[in-house]
């Protein structure tokens, strides 16, 4: 699949060629759609992944993640897997685990062995790295782009673009209802069953 970089420019007249009657948004409706068509891709798709490390603190067991990541997929510590769990698993299973770092003794790890999340950029580590300075890696989905000016620009495979493209149509025409938002449908439709297969891979 050939990769290309679009600007917003470029996004809405392509939006505006691919509409063979006379235009009925405006160029702020058709960001919008240009936009959610994105968002709602990542959403289901994961398309956009990203990398992020930060350092243990001696003892501490609570972490937060940069706000770049809306997802974690994969934690690790020193390149080792941690194992996603809960903090009610944590409760239930060991109650002071709230104490154990990783110098506690038998049967507690000498290195952390989970991750429990909390919310979207909070997670609990166990156990707590007790010296720190060990590398926490997260892979994880990224947020998705928004392009606001006419400069803004987003790579994008051909293909995708016009599955993109597609949905942000189809988002257009829900304004006018009836035939023209019917007429859409099967861009809606292809936008998911496309979004179907790539999650499947």
């Amino acid at each position: 699949m050939a990769y290309n970089t679009w600007s917003w420019s470029q996004i809405r007249q392509d939006l505006r060629e691919s509409y063979e009657s006379k235009i009925f948004w405006d160029d702020d409706e058709a960001l919008v759609a240009w936009n959610e068509a994105m968002y709602v891709w990542n959403w289901l798709t994961a398309y956009w992944m990203t990398r992020a490390t930060q350092l243990t603190v001696a003892n501490q067991r609570l972490y937060v993640l940069p706000a770049s990541l809306t997802y974690r997929t994969r934690m690790t510590f020193n390149e080792q897997p941690l194992t996603s769990t809960s903090r009610e698993d944590l409760n239930n299973t060991r109650y002071q685990w709230r104490q154990d770092t990783t110098t506690t003794g038998a049967p507690v790890p000498t290195r952390p062995m989970m991750w429990a999340p909390i919310d979207l950029y909070l997670f609990y580590l166990w156990p707590a790295d007790a010296a720190g300075g060990g590398t926490i890696t997260v892979d994880g989905v990224a947020a998705t782009p928004v392009l606001v000016e006419d400069g803004d620009t987003v790579d994008l495979g051909d293909e995708l673009f016009t599955i993109l493209l597609g949905y942000a149509l189809h988002a257009l025409c829900f304004k006018k209802g009836g035939p023209w938002f019917q007429a859409t449908m099967p861009l809606f439709q292809a936008f998911h069953s496309e979004a179907a297969e790539v999650n499947g891979q």
